[in-house]
């Protein structure tokens, strides 16, 4: 089963996806924050620091973009190209309201009538990579993942990451999984499952729900435990050493990169996902002013994964 690392806007960065690769591994693909794509096709310096091939040396990536207007995502295609990549993705699955108010990300799943119009123009000349897609099971209701589903099986995608969510749903609730095992009944190509794998006992529970799963996608399960991956591959838990080292490796390059103020706010930022619903992690973690404490707060008691 491959494992692609969600990515996070802001948080899974070059920095922290080189890191996790050296101290935990066992990701086959590091996902990459979506680039908003303009008229004029003109990335943030940041943008195009991520996907550098220096940024990723040695690294899997797959790059993404948040688009409706097929003759940007076409230009940036090839874009991606030249940069060395073989593959790219297509945001529809993005759920936040400053994204769906402009008919970006999920917002194409209100229009099917224009998805399938910009996805025509898209195919409708040879791509320079091969384009992946990623997409929630509707955008009001799971009732509309059937046509969608149908929708999206006409097109020659690399996979399709079905998050088992609608938009409506944000990332909270119960999900759908019924809905992924429906793409597998109706042979969508190549589908990757994404939402509420936290732990390695619900890798596995999928697999033995959905076993023709050949993909998942994980990102807060990954940013809570970053040794998720290697476990599920059979590998050992992170021990408390590995996880000083993670999160001090992490700040230093962050500090080097920007500064130290940003830094720590990152590292705040990546620790409320291990701090989960302990209130006196997240209190300790609130109060820290440095990175000793930081560190202190999330691993004050016995690290058990």
């Amino acid at each position: 089963m491959k494992i692609y690392f969600a990515p996070m806007e802001g948080m899974t960065d070059g920095i922290l996806r080189q890191t996790h690769n050296r101290i935990f591994g066992g990701v086959d693909v590091y996902c990459l924050p979506f680039h908003k794509l303009t008229q004029s096709l003109s990335l943030l310096t940041r943008e195009e620091r991520d996907i550098s091939p220096e940024e990723n040396e040695g690294l899997t990536v797959l790059p993404q973009a948040l688009t409706r207007e097929p003759e940007q995502l076409s230009a940036w295609l090839y874009y991606v190209s030249e940069c060395g990549y073989s593959r790219a993705d297509l945001n529809i699955g993005c759920p936040s309201p400053t994204v769906t108010k402009r008919g970006r990300g999920s917002g194409l799943l209100q229009d099917p009538g224009y998805l399938r119009s910009f996805l025509d123009r898209v195919f409708s000349n040879t791509l320079p990579v091969s384009l992946s897609v990623k997409t929630r099971i509707g955008y009001e209701s799971p009732d509309e993942w059937p046509e969608l589903l149908k929708l999206l099986a006409e097109y020659p995608f690399g996979h399709v990451t079905v998050h088992i969510r609608t938009t409506k749903e944000q990332y909270t609730g119960a999900g759908h999984p019924e809905a992924f095992e429906l793409a597998l009944r109706e042979g969508l190509p190549h589908p990757v499952y994404n939402g509420d794998l936290k732990t390695k006992e619900d890798v596995e529970a999928l697999a033995a729900r959905c076993p023709g799963t050949e993909a998942v996608m994980i990102g807060r399960g990954l940013l809570a435990n970053p040794a998720l991956a290697r476990q599920i591959r059979g590998g050992a838990a992170a021990s408390e050493e590995e996880l000083r080292n993670w999160y001090m490796s992490l700040y230093r390059a962050w500090q080097d990169r920007f500064q130290g103020t940003i830094a720590l706010g990152r590292i705040k930022k990546l620790m409320e996902w291990p701090a989960g619903d302990d209130i006196r992690k997240k209190r300790l973690l609130r109060r820290a002013n440095d990175i000793g404490s930081c560190i202190a707060a999330v691993l004050s008691e016995d690290v058990n994964f």
